[in-house]
């Protein structure tokens, strides 16, 4: 019998598996295939092990980083800054995480856990303002962080800002990975795909792919409501000023076919069926992205095809929130 030894677990990332949601279709009576690609099976827990691989090792690539020299920084409302700490004492560097405010404390935990440096916003005041300025903007805040970051640069610092939200290896990694899974695993049968919109790299990535294949396949994207707070990790772009909207898809058409816009009650109600009717323990992220996927899945023209939604991590990291308070 041959050995299975991996290096790394970073050998372990993508290749998430597919599993239709029998119970809650049959629960909420829908007549389309709900498929989750269900990416906490990522070995770090969420989605974005993969893009953070991508970026750390292809900036090692480049000669813009060095283990043991380089501090990795990211701003991030939890699994971004989860990866970046986990990965990156996998392979020898320094972590500095600015967090979001509002996210779960098993995030926080986590990631000093891995050993990073944990700094919550409400510490950084000239990111606070922004926040206060911008009704707690993702993207305003990480505008501010990177002059923060500039600044130390300047003053000898060997940093790497990892900037998920501008860096163009996001959308590549769901282009070369997420996307080309999800069609190969549907083997092309495929109706239309969900995913909730953060930096906008899940769905620009996995929208390149699959629309070329076959153009005539939706692409659903979700957004939070202005108000829904509590939907963390992802990002209202169509009720925002133009600077404000994520790059990956800023002034892309073809991206999206068409946006839902989630509240808080629904969605979180869509993570709690779930969990009961399929055993699926999921985020408030992945809950916005089911709500919207049971949308698309009522109507008519939808029935017998198979529709999939993207659940980027798993509920193990909201126990301590409203999520699963019912």
């Amino acid at each position: 019998m041959a050995k299975q030894i991996h290096e790394s677990l970073t050998e372990l990332v993508g290749n998430t598996p597919l599993v239709r949601l029998h119970g809650y279709e049959k629960k909420l009576g829908l007549k389309a295939h709900l498929l989750a690609k269900v990416e906490y099976f990522n070995p770090i827990g969420s989605i974005k092990d993969r893009i953070v691989l991508r970026i750390i090792e292809d900036a090692e690539r480049e000669g813009k980083i060095k283990p043991g020299e380089t501090t990795l920084i990211e701003y991030t409302s939890g699994n971004t800054g989860i990866a970046v700490s986990a990965i990156g004492a996998m392979k020898g560097y320094k972590v500095q995480i600015y967090l979001q405010e509002g996210v779960s404390q098993e995030r926080l935990q986590v990631m000093k856990a891995f050993g990073a440096k944990v700094q919550k916003i409400s510490e950084v005041p000239e990111i606070q303002d922004a926040l206060k300025a911008t009704n707690n903007d993702f993207v305003a805040a990480t505008n501010i962080l990177k002059q923060h970051i500039r600044d130390r640069q300047a003053a000898g610092e060997s940093i790497y800002f990892v900037d998920q939200m501008i860096n163009p290896k996001n959308p590549e990694a769901h282009h070369d990975t997420t996307g080309v899974e999800i069609w190969e695993q549907t083997d092309g049968d495929l109706a239309a795909v969900v995913s909730a919109v953060g930096t906008g790299g899940t769905i620009r990535g996995i929208s390149d792919y699959i629309k070329a294949q076959n153009p005539a396949v939706k692409v659903i994207a979700v957004q939070p409501a202005v108000d829904a707070a509590k939907l963390t990790g992802i990002h209202n772009f169509t009720d925002v000023p133009v600077e404000r909207v994520p790059v990956s898809i800023k002034g892309r058409e073809g991206v999206y076919d068409e946006i839902l816009t989630a509240t808080v009650n629904p969605a979180f109600e869509a993570a709690r069926i779930v969990a009961k009717t399929d055993g699926v323990l999921v985020g408030n992220s992945s809950g916005a992205a089911l709500w919207g996927a049971t949308e698309i899945a009522k109507r008519p023209e939808y029935a017998g095809k198979n529709i999939v939604v993207v659940f980027p991590d798993t509920g193990l990291r909201y126990l301590s929130t409203d999520l699963f308070k019912e």
